[in-house]
Protein backbone atom coordinates (compact mmCIF):
# COMPACT_ATOMS: atom_id res chain seq x y z
CA UNK A 1 0.00 0.00 0.00
CA UNK A 2 2.67 2.31 0.58
CA UNK A 3 4.42 1.78 -2.87
CA UNK A 4 1.15 2.89 -4.05
CA UNK A 5 0.86 6.16 -2.41
CA UNK A 6 4.45 6.32 -3.19
CA UNK A 7 3.52 6.25 -6.91
CA UNK A 8 0.14 8.31 -6.98
CA UNK A 9 0.64 10.82 -4.33
CA UNK A 10 4.43 12.13 -5.07
CA UNK A 11 7.67 12.07 -3.11
CA UNK A 12 6.68 15.12 -1.38
CA UNK A 13 3.83 14.26 0.02
CA UNK A 14 5.15 10.42 1.16
CA UNK A 15 8.05 12.34 2.65
CA UNK A 16 5.13 14.24 4.88
CA UNK A 17 3.98 11.06 6.07
CA UNK A 18 7.02 9.39 6.81
CA UNK A 19 8.00 12.19 8.78
CA UNK A 20 4.83 12.41 10.39
CA UNK A 21 5.30 8.69 11.86
CA UNK A 22 9.31 8.90 12.36
CA UNK A 23 9.75 12.35 12.35
CA UNK A 24 13.48 13.45 12.61
CA UNK A 25 13.71 17.00 12.31
CA UNK A 26 17.32 18.01 10.72
CA UNK A 27 16.60 21.19 8.95
CA UNK A 28 17.63 23.87 10.71
CA UNK A 29 17.81 27.52 9.48
CA UNK A 30 15.74 26.84 6.56
CA UNK A 31 14.47 30.45 7.04
CA UNK A 32 17.83 32.18 6.05
CA UNK A 33 17.51 35.34 4.04
CA UNK A 34 19.19 33.11 1.06
CA UNK A 35 16.27 30.24 1.14
CA UNK A 36 13.32 33.13 1.10
CA UNK A 37 14.89 36.07 -0.25
CA UNK A 38 14.24 37.77 2.81
CA UNK A 39 10.90 37.47 3.18
CA UNK A 40 9.03 36.65 6.63
CA UNK A 41 8.31 33.45 7.77
CA UNK A 42 4.16 34.02 7.39
CA UNK A 43 5.00 34.81 3.57
CA UNK A 44 2.96 33.12 1.30
CA UNK A 45 4.45 30.94 -1.72
CA UNK A 46 1.15 30.35 -3.26
CA UNK A 47 -2.69 29.98 -2.71
CA UNK A 48 -4.77 26.75 -3.87
CA UNK A 49 -8.29 27.87 -3.85
CA UNK A 50 -8.23 30.59 -0.97
CA UNK A 51 -5.84 28.31 1.08
CA UNK A 52 -2.32 29.42 1.39
CA UNK A 53 0.78 27.58 0.92
CA UNK A 54 3.07 29.23 3.37
CA UNK A 55 6.71 30.22 2.84
CA UNK A 56 7.56 28.08 5.53
CA UNK A 57 5.89 24.83 4.51
CA UNK A 58 8.03 25.44 0.94
CA UNK A 59 11.18 25.98 2.32
CA UNK A 60 10.53 23.11 4.84
CA UNK A 61 9.49 20.67 2.01
CA UNK A 62 12.52 22.23 -0.14
CA UNK A 63 15.32 21.07 2.66
CA UNK A 64 13.45 17.59 2.65
CA UNK A 65 13.86 17.26 -0.87
CA UNK A 66 17.32 18.33 -1.46
CA UNK A 67 18.42 16.18 1.59
CA UNK A 68 16.71 13.39 -0.51
CA UNK A 69 18.59 14.53 -3.98
CA UNK A 70 21.60 14.61 -2.25
CA UNK A 71 21.40 11.21 -0.25
CA UNK A 72 20.71 9.92 -4.35
CA UNK A 73 23.75 11.69 -5.74
CA UNK A 74 26.46 11.33 -2.96
CA UNK A 75 25.27 13.67 -0.37
CA UNK A 76 26.74 16.72 -2.77
CA UNK A 77 24.37 18.72 -4.31
CA UNK A 78 25.41 22.40 -5.94
CA UNK A 79 23.50 25.30 -6.41
CA UNK A 80 23.53 25.00 -9.97
CA UNK A 81 22.33 21.52 -10.05
CA UNK A 82 19.26 22.39 -7.97
CA UNK A 83 18.94 24.92 -10.08
CA UNK A 84 18.70 23.01 -12.85
CA UNK A 85 16.69 19.93 -11.39
CA UNK A 86 14.16 22.66 -10.81
CA UNK A 87 13.72 21.06 -7.39
CA UNK A 88 11.92 24.27 -5.66
CA UNK A 89 8.99 24.01 -8.65
CA UNK A 90 8.81 20.43 -8.16
CA UNK A 91 7.82 21.24 -4.77
CA UNK A 92 5.72 23.53 -4.84
CA UNK A 93 3.70 21.05 -7.18
CA UNK A 94 3.73 18.37 -4.78
CA UNK A 95 2.07 20.54 -2.32
CA UNK A 96 -0.15 22.07 -4.62
CA UNK A 97 -1.21 18.41 -4.88
CA UNK A 98 -1.22 18.07 -0.70
CA UNK A 99 -3.42 21.47 -0.81
CA UNK A 100 -6.11 19.59 -3.18
CA UNK A 101 -5.88 16.34 -1.12
CA UNK A 102 -6.53 17.68 2.07
CA UNK A 103 -9.26 20.17 0.36
CA UNK A 104 -10.84 17.04 -1.22
CA UNK A 105 -10.38 15.05 2.11
CA UNK A 106 -12.73 17.96 3.96
CA UNK A 107 -15.37 18.29 1.49
CA UNK A 108 -16.19 14.27 1.27
CA UNK A 109 -15.48 13.90 4.89
CA UNK A 110 -12.57 11.59 4.72
CA UNK A 111 -10.74 14.21 7.34
CA UNK A 112 -8.69 12.53 9.99
CA UNK A 113 -10.48 12.47 13.67
CA UNK A 114 -9.07 15.02 16.61
CA UNK A 115 -8.16 11.64 18.33
CA UNK A 116 -6.19 9.94 15.73
CA UNK A 117 -4.38 12.83 15.50
CA UNK A 118 -3.50 12.93 18.97
CA UNK A 119 -2.83 8.86 18.73
CA UNK A 120 -0.65 9.25 15.53
CA UNK A 121 1.86 12.40 17.29
CA UNK A 122 1.98 10.53 20.99
CA UNK A 123 3.82 7.48 18.48
CA UNK A 124 6.48 9.59 16.89
CA UNK A 125 9.65 8.87 18.92
CA UNK A 126 11.05 12.16 18.72
CA UNK A 127 8.33 13.56 21.09
CA UNK A 128 9.06 10.48 23.48
CA UNK A 129 11.02 10.27 26.87
CA UNK A 130 11.35 6.96 28.62
CA UNK A 131 8.43 5.76 25.88
CA UNK A 132 5.81 8.08 27.32
CA UNK A 133 4.95 10.75 25.31
CA UNK A 134 6.75 14.03 26.60
CA UNK A 135 4.68 17.29 25.85
CA UNK A 136 7.41 19.78 26.82
CA UNK A 137 9.74 17.83 24.12
CA UNK A 138 6.81 17.96 21.87
CA UNK A 139 7.03 21.17 22.35
CA UNK A 140 10.81 21.88 22.00
CA UNK A 141 10.98 19.80 18.85
CA UNK A 142 8.49 21.78 17.17
CA UNK A 143 10.03 24.90 18.06
CA UNK A 144 13.44 24.34 17.04
CA UNK A 145 12.26 23.13 13.88
CA UNK A 146 9.59 26.56 13.85
CA UNK A 147 6.11 24.72 14.12
CA UNK A 148 3.37 25.57 15.69
CA UNK A 149 1.49 22.92 17.57
CA UNK A 150 -1.40 24.13 15.42
CA UNK A 151 0.48 23.82 12.14
CA UNK A 152 1.88 20.60 13.12
CA UNK A 153 -1.11 19.10 14.08
CA UNK A 154 -2.77 19.93 10.88
CA UNK A 155 0.03 18.56 9.10
CA UNK A 156 -0.83 15.11 10.76
CA UNK A 157 -4.19 15.39 10.16
CA UNK A 158 -3.95 16.04 6.21
CA UNK A 159 -1.23 13.02 5.76
CA UNK A 160 -3.77 10.69 7.51
CA UNK A 161 -6.07 12.01 5.54
CA UNK A 162 -4.23 11.26 2.28
CA UNK A 163 -3.93 7.63 3.73
CA UNK A 164 -7.87 7.08 3.08
CA UNK A 165 -7.82 7.85 -0.32
CA UNK A 166 -6.65 3.83 -1.60
CA UNK A 167 -9.49 2.72 0.37
CA UNK A 168 -11.24 4.98 -0.93
CA UNK A 169 -10.91 4.13 -4.15
CA UNK A 170 -11.28 0.54 -3.45
CA UNK A 171 -14.68 0.64 -2.48
CA UNK A 172 -15.65 2.40 -5.69
CA UNK A 173 -13.89 0.46 -8.68
CA UNK A 174 -15.03 -2.95 -9.27
CA UNK A 175 -12.87 -5.49 -11.33
CA UNK A 176 -15.49 -7.71 -13.56
CA UNK A 177 -15.09 -10.92 -14.48
CA UNK A 178 -15.31 -10.03 -17.99
CA UNK A 179 -12.41 -7.98 -17.75
CA UNK A 180 -10.76 -10.60 -15.35
CA UNK A 181 -10.79 -13.43 -18.00
CA UNK A 182 -9.62 -11.01 -20.86
CA UNK A 183 -6.57 -10.25 -18.88
CA UNK A 184 -5.83 -14.03 -18.08
CA UNK A 185 -6.55 -14.60 -22.23
CA UNK A 186 -3.98 -12.06 -23.13
CA UNK A 187 -1.30 -13.19 -20.55
CA UNK A 188 -1.79 -16.54 -21.07
CA UNK A 189 -1.89 -16.45 -25.07
CA UNK A 190 2.19 -17.01 -25.95
CA UNK A 191 3.95 -17.51 -28.50
CA UNK A 192 7.85 -18.42 -29.74
CA UNK A 193 9.45 -16.81 -32.45
CA UNK A 194 12.41 -17.90 -34.19
CA UNK A 195 14.46 -14.67 -35.51
CA UNK A 196 17.25 -14.07 -38.00
CA UNK A 197 18.81 -10.29 -37.20
CA UNK A 198 20.74 -8.18 -39.13
CA UNK A 199 22.73 -5.26 -38.04
CA UNK A 200 22.63 -3.21 -41.44
CA UNK A 201 24.14 0.11 -39.88
CA UNK A 202 27.12 -1.62 -38.51
CA UNK A 203 28.29 -3.44 -41.24
CA UNK A 204 30.94 -0.58 -42.51
CA UNK A 205 32.14 -1.15 -39.55
CA UNK A 206 35.80 -1.93 -39.09
CA UNK A 207 36.82 -1.01 -42.95
CA UNK A 208 40.18 0.48 -43.53
CA UNK A 209 41.25 2.45 -46.25
CA UNK A 210 44.57 2.38 -46.69
CA UNK A 211 47.25 4.36 -48.53
CA UNK A 212 47.25 1.66 -51.38
CA UNK A 213 44.07 1.97 -52.12
CA UNK A 214 44.18 5.59 -52.36
CA UNK A 215 46.48 5.85 -54.97
CA UNK A 216 44.90 2.83 -57.21
CA UNK A 217 41.50 4.71 -57.23
CA UNK A 218 43.10 7.83 -57.27
CA UNK A 219 45.80 6.64 -60.31
CA UNK A 220 42.46 5.37 -62.30
CA UNK A 221 41.00 7.56 -64.64
CA UNK A 222 37.40 6.83 -64.56
CA UNK A 223 37.43 6.89 -60.36
CA UNK A 224 39.55 9.72 -60.32
CA UNK A 225 36.82 11.74 -62.43
CA UNK A 226 33.98 9.97 -60.74
CA UNK A 227 35.98 12.21 -57.26
CA UNK A 228 35.79 15.26 -59.73
CA UNK A 229 32.43 15.23 -59.88
CA UNK A 230 31.57 14.30 -56.45
CA UNK A 231 33.68 18.02 -55.80
CA UNK A 232 32.21 19.62 -58.61
CA UNK A 233 28.96 18.86 -56.80
CA UNK A 234 29.83 20.52 -53.61
CA UNK A 235 31.74 22.85 -54.80
CA UNK A 236 29.78 25.50 -53.60
CA UNK A 237 28.95 23.86 -50.34
CA UNK A 238 30.75 21.47 -48.36
CA UNK A 239 33.87 21.91 -50.26
CA UNK A 240 33.59 25.77 -50.59
CA UNK A 241 36.56 27.19 -50.67
CA UNK A 242 38.60 23.90 -50.99
CA UNK A 243 40.89 22.77 -53.84
CA UNK A 244 40.87 19.55 -55.25
CA UNK A 245 43.80 18.56 -54.79
CA UNK A 246 43.32 18.88 -51.00
CA UNK A 247 40.20 17.37 -50.32
CA UNK A 248 40.54 14.37 -53.22
CA UNK A 249 41.76 11.39 -50.69
CA UNK A 250 39.28 12.33 -48.44
CA UNK A 251 36.52 11.87 -51.25
CA UNK A 252 38.81 8.81 -52.52
CA UNK A 253 38.15 7.51 -48.69
CA UNK A 254 34.02 8.27 -48.70
CA UNK A 255 33.59 6.71 -52.45
CA UNK A 256 35.50 3.50 -51.66
CA UNK A 257 34.22 2.85 -47.86
CA UNK A 258 30.19 3.71 -49.87
CA UNK A 259 31.21 1.04 -52.71
CA UNK A 260 32.33 -1.43 -50.09
CA UNK A 261 29.08 -1.24 -47.68
CA UNK A 262 27.04 -1.41 -50.70
CA UNK A 263 28.73 -4.48 -51.44
CA UNK A 264 27.92 -6.07 -48.34
CA UNK A 265 24.49 -4.80 -48.52
CA UNK A 266 23.85 -6.48 -51.49
CA UNK A 267 25.49 -9.98 -49.94
CA UNK A 268 23.06 -9.50 -47.01
CA UNK A 269 20.59 -9.12 -49.69
CA UNK A 270 21.05 -12.33 -51.32
CA UNK A 271 21.52 -13.87 -47.74
CA UNK A 272 18.27 -12.41 -46.83
CA UNK A 273 16.41 -13.90 -50.04
CA UNK A 274 18.08 -17.55 -50.18
CA UNK A 275 16.48 -18.00 -45.99
CA UNK A 276 13.23 -16.84 -47.33
CA UNK A 277 13.37 -19.07 -50.41
CA UNK A 278 13.88 -21.87 -48.11
CA UNK A 279 10.31 -21.49 -46.80
CA UNK A 280 8.86 -22.17 -50.07
CA UNK A 281 7.79 -25.20 -49.80
CA UNK A 282 8.51 -26.19 -45.91
CA UNK A 283 9.52 -25.05 -42.70
CA UNK A 284 13.95 -25.60 -42.87
CA UNK A 285 15.66 -26.18 -39.87
CA UNK A 286 18.28 -24.41 -37.83
CA UNK A 287 21.06 -26.19 -39.20
CA UNK A 288 19.94 -25.56 -42.69
CA UNK A 289 19.67 -21.78 -42.06
CA UNK A 290 22.39 -21.31 -40.13
CA UNK A 291 24.75 -22.82 -43.24
CA UNK A 292 23.34 -19.84 -45.42
CA UNK A 293 24.42 -17.20 -42.31
CA UNK A 294 27.56 -18.39 -42.23
CA UNK A 295 29.19 -15.66 -44.21
CA UNK A 296 27.99 -12.95 -42.31
CA UNK A 297 28.53 -14.74 -38.78
CA UNK A 298 24.74 -14.65 -37.39
CA UNK A 299 22.83 -17.16 -36.73
CA UNK A 300 19.22 -18.14 -36.31
CA UNK A 301 18.02 -17.37 -32.23
CA UNK A 302 14.82 -18.50 -30.87
CA UNK A 303 12.94 -16.43 -27.92
CA UNK A 304 11.17 -17.36 -24.61
CA UNK A 305 7.74 -16.77 -24.57
CA UNK A 306 6.18 -13.09 -25.26
CA UNK A 307 2.44 -11.90 -24.56
CA UNK A 308 0.47 -9.79 -26.43
CA UNK A 309 1.50 -7.34 -23.50
CA UNK A 310 5.43 -7.84 -23.95
CA UNK A 311 6.62 -4.41 -24.98
CA UNK A 312 9.73 -5.38 -26.56
CA UNK A 313 11.19 -9.06 -28.00
CA UNK A 314 13.63 -9.89 -25.82
CA UNK A 315 16.78 -10.20 -28.11
CA UNK A 316 15.66 -7.85 -30.62
CA UNK A 317 13.94 -4.75 -29.28
CA UNK A 318 10.57 -3.14 -29.96
CA UNK A 319 8.93 -4.88 -33.02
CA UNK A 320 5.44 -3.66 -32.55
CA UNK A 321 4.67 -4.99 -36.34
CA UNK A 322 5.79 -8.64 -35.53
CA UNK A 323 4.26 -8.95 -32.29
CA UNK A 324 0.87 -7.94 -33.85
CA UNK A 325 1.61 -10.53 -36.83
CA UNK A 326 2.28 -12.90 -34.22
CA UNK A 327 -0.98 -12.71 -32.71
CA UNK A 328 -3.22 -12.59 -35.45
CA UNK A 329 -6.07 -14.99 -35.59
CA UNK A 330 -4.37 -16.41 -38.96
CA UNK A 331 -0.86 -15.15 -38.94
CA UNK A 332 1.00 -14.96 -41.96
CA UNK A 333 4.34 -16.05 -40.14
CA UNK A 334 2.56 -19.02 -38.01
CA UNK A 335 4.59 -22.15 -38.80
CA UNK A 336 1.86 -24.48 -37.21
CA UNK A 337 -1.05 -22.44 -39.88
CA UNK A 338 1.22 -22.74 -43.09
CA UNK A 339 3.02 -19.21 -42.75
CA UNK A 340 6.34 -18.32 -43.94
CA UNK A 341 9.30 -16.11 -42.46
CA UNK A 342 8.73 -12.75 -42.97
CA UNK A 343 11.06 -9.50 -43.07
CA UNK A 344 10.91 -6.26 -40.66
CA UNK A 345 12.96 -3.35 -41.33
CA UNK A 346 13.56 -1.95 -37.72
CA UNK A 347 15.87 1.34 -38.76
CA UNK A 348 19.29 0.61 -39.26
CA UNK A 349 18.51 -3.41 -38.89
CA UNK A 350 16.53 -6.18 -40.88
CA UNK A 351 14.84 -8.69 -39.19
CA UNK A 352 13.78 -12.04 -40.44
CA UNK A 353 11.03 -13.33 -38.16
CA UNK A 354 8.62 -16.57 -37.70
CA UNK A 355 6.27 -18.14 -34.77
CA UNK A 356 7.19 -21.54 -34.08
CA UNK A 357 5.39 -22.50 -31.34
CA UNK A 358 2.37 -21.22 -29.70
CA UNK A 359 0.68 -21.88 -26.15
CA UNK A 360 -3.38 -21.31 -25.73
CA UNK A 361 -4.47 -20.20 -22.35
CA UNK A 362 -5.31 -23.19 -19.65
CA UNK A 363 -9.02 -21.90 -18.29
CA UNK A 364 -8.26 -24.29 -15.57
CA UNK A 365 -5.52 -21.91 -13.83
CA UNK A 366 -7.78 -19.04 -13.72
CA UNK A 367 -9.01 -20.00 -10.38
CA UNK A 368 -5.46 -20.13 -9.24
CA UNK A 369 -4.30 -17.01 -10.41
CA UNK A 370 -7.29 -15.20 -9.70
CA UNK A 371 -6.68 -13.23 -6.69
CA UNK A 372 -2.94 -11.86 -8.15
CA UNK A 373 -4.75 -10.99 -11.30
CA UNK A 374 -7.64 -9.11 -9.46
CA UNK A 375 -4.94 -7.39 -7.60
CA UNK A 376 -3.07 -6.05 -10.27
CA UNK A 377 -5.78 -5.08 -12.61
CA UNK A 378 -7.74 -3.00 -9.30
CA UNK A 379 -4.02 -1.18 -9.27
CA UNK A 380 -3.60 -0.68 -12.57
CA UNK A 381 -7.59 0.72 -12.46
CA UNK A 382 -7.31 2.76 -9.48
CA UNK A 383 -4.38 4.42 -11.06
CA UNK A 384 -5.81 5.70 -13.97
CA UNK A 385 -8.75 6.47 -12.08
CA UNK A 386 -6.47 8.77 -9.51
CA UNK A 387 -4.62 10.23 -12.57
CA UNK A 388 -7.60 11.77 -14.09
CA UNK A 389 -9.25 12.67 -10.90
CA UNK A 390 -6.20 14.61 -9.84
CA UNK A 391 -5.74 16.27 -13.12
CA UNK A 392 -9.39 17.11 -12.74
CA UNK A 393 -8.85 18.59 -9.36
CA UNK A 394 -6.04 20.61 -10.55
CA UNK A 395 -7.55 21.91 -13.73
CA UNK A 396 -10.84 23.16 -12.04
CA UNK A 397 -8.61 24.85 -8.89
CA UNK A 398 -7.50 28.45 -8.80
CA UNK A 399 -3.83 28.20 -8.24
CA UNK A 400 -1.60 31.11 -8.10
CA UNK A 401 1.80 31.28 -7.28
CA UNK A 402 4.26 33.78 -5.66
CA UNK A 403 7.43 33.64 -8.53
CA UNK A 404 9.33 35.15 -6.49
CA UNK A 405 9.59 33.22 -4.04
CA UNK A 406 8.62 29.92 -5.93
CA UNK A 407 11.19 30.81 -9.13
CA UNK A 408 13.53 32.04 -6.99
CA UNK A 409 17.51 31.39 -7.99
Amino acid sequence: MLAWIREKFGKGLISLIIASISLVFVFYGVFSPKATRGLHEGAVAGTVNGDAISVSELSRAFAREVESYKAMVGGKLTDEQIKAFRIKEAVFKELVKQKLLSQESKRLGLAAADEQIKEKIKEIPAFLKESKFNLPAYREVLAANHYTPASFERLVGDDLAVQKWPDFFKKRLRVSDQELREEFEVRQDQRKIKYILLEQESSSKGFQVGEADLKKFLSDSPSLNLAKAKFDQGKDTVYKGQKFEVVQEGIAREIILGEKFAGIQKSQDRIIESVLAKFASRAPSDAELNLILKPISTQVKTTDWVTRQTSSVPGVGSAQELLSDAFREKSSIDLSGGGKAKRYNLGGKVLLAWVVESKKPNWDELSLQRETLMGELSSRKFSGTFDSWIKTLNDRAKIETNKEVVSAE
